[in-house]
């Protein structure tokens, strides 16, 4: 079940999804480079073959939020895995992309599919989930930790 809105993309939105994944690939290029993705025929070819594969995936789930014309404004993937069969918590999820239309921003999109996307964590019955958010991420980082999410581990970097 989810929230008016929102609906579980199928592989009819294939082209929709892809379409948002790589804009968002975008925004975070913008932050680093070192998140850039490909804009030519075989990055979007990739993407698309990507996308494709978490939409066939059973532990999976990419949620749209669509406005009343039927356009995509905001996108969520979340994702449940087993972890390593020493681990205590043998389960964990991860909301790795959550993208809301600039223009869309400020209308509780991201709140809807946040929650969505817990919501459907929680029925698998997952105790914990994760987002990975780029320290340059000034608004990424303002919109998790007012919803409930904090530090876990520092990711260090060296280029060379």
């Amino acid at each position: 079940m989810t929230p008016e809105g929102i609906r579980r993309a199928g592989p009819r939105d294939l082209e929709v999804v892809t379409g948002l994944w790589l804009t968002l690939g975008d925004h975070h290029a913008a932050l680093d480079p070192a998140f850039g993705v490909r804009s030519d025929d075989r990055g979007r070819a990739e993407a698309r073959e990507i996308v494709r594969r978490l939409l066939r995936d059973p532990d999976a789930a990419l949620l749209l939020w669509e406005g009343g014309e039927g356009r995509a404004l905001g996108l969520s993937i979340v994702r449940a895995a087993r972890a390593p069969g020493v681990a205590l918590e043998d389960e964990r999820a991860e909301i790795s992309d959550l993208w809301v239309d600039p223009e869309a921003r400020r209308r509780g999109i991201g709140r809807a599919l946040a929650d969505a996307s817990l919501a459907w964590v929680r029925q698998r019955g997952v105790e914990r989930v994760t987002v990975r958010v780029a320290v340059a991420n000034a608004e990424g980082q303002a919109f998790w930790r007012a919803l409930g999410f904090a530090d876990l581990l520092d990711v260090l970097q060296r280029r060379l």
